[in-house]
């Protein structure tokens, strides 16, 4: 049974939005099935770099590319 046929709408429109560029990407390889050199899915992965929640945690990084105190790493800094 397509796993769509179950719902009462159809939710591709909602994953598409630009708002969240990793569910966009998602939505298009593995739901659409867009080939990985479509410009669309190229420029969501780009877009996954540049806005939300990666370039979020990505602003946190020390200079170095770590996360809190290098020599406390494994043992507090989590």
């Amino acid at each position: 049974m397509d796993w769509k046929s179950t719902l009462k709408a159809a939710p591709t429109d909602w994953l598409l939005e630009r708002d969240n560029p990793s569910v966009r990407y998602f939505t298009l390889v593995d739901i659409l099935g867009k080939a990985l050199n479509a410009p669309e899915v190229i420029q969501s992965k780009r877009d996954i770099m540049e806005n939300g929640a990666v370039l979020h945690i990505l602003d946190m990084q020390e200079k170095g590319g770590y996360w809190g105190v290098p020599e406390n790493f494994y043992g507090g800094a989590k």
